[in-house]
């Protein structure tokens, strides 16, 4: 898992040319004319790279699905409002809840108890890249309440 800001330009000399083109293209994308929905990356083929923008509701950690991907790699960049996305690594002691894996390269999980689950802060600017062996849970509240926040990102999966 890789946590980041859009505006840091360390990262350019250490990540891999896939990896940067998908910062780049969430760095320089006219965001405000994009809804809900998939887009292609210019030029690139759409096995390589799956563009989707997420308008979506926040909501309680408990109603969110911990979830894996085994072809792609997804960078979760925020366009505006927070969350707190859950994360772990998959030490392969996991239940799986529903495989979607044919029909959209995800794995849904049950609850683990015994999983280390530490929580991202994502706000606006802020990205996380998961790789196949990182369990996560987007779109959780932030609030104390747990109260529903809107949210707009980017996602990006990068084929491996």
């Amino acid at each position: 898992m890789i946590y980041g800001h859009i505006g840091s330009e360390l990262c350019r000399g250490v990540y891999n040319r896939k990896l940067l083109k998908a910062i780049d293209y969430c760095k320089n994308a006219d965001a405000a004319l994009m809804h809900e929905g998939r887009y292609a990356m210019d030029g690139e083929d759409e096995r390589e790279y799956v563009v989707q923008i997420c308008e979506r509701r926040t909501g309680k950690r408990r109603e969110k699905r911990p979830e894996v991907h085994r072809i792609y790699a997804e960078l979760q960049y925020v366009l505006s409002g927070r969350e707190y996305i859950g994360f772990y690594p998959d030490l392969g002691n996991n239940e799986v809840e529903s495989d979607q894996l044919v029909e959209k390269d995800t794995l849904y999980y049950r609850e683990n108890p015994h999983s280390p689950e530490q929580m991202l802060a994502m706000t606006k600017g802020c990205y996380a890249v998961f790789f196949p062996e990182d369990v996560h849970r987007p779109f959780c509240s932030m609030g104390k309440g747990e109260e529903e926040e809107e949210i707009k990102k980017i996602v990006v999966k990068i084929r491996l």
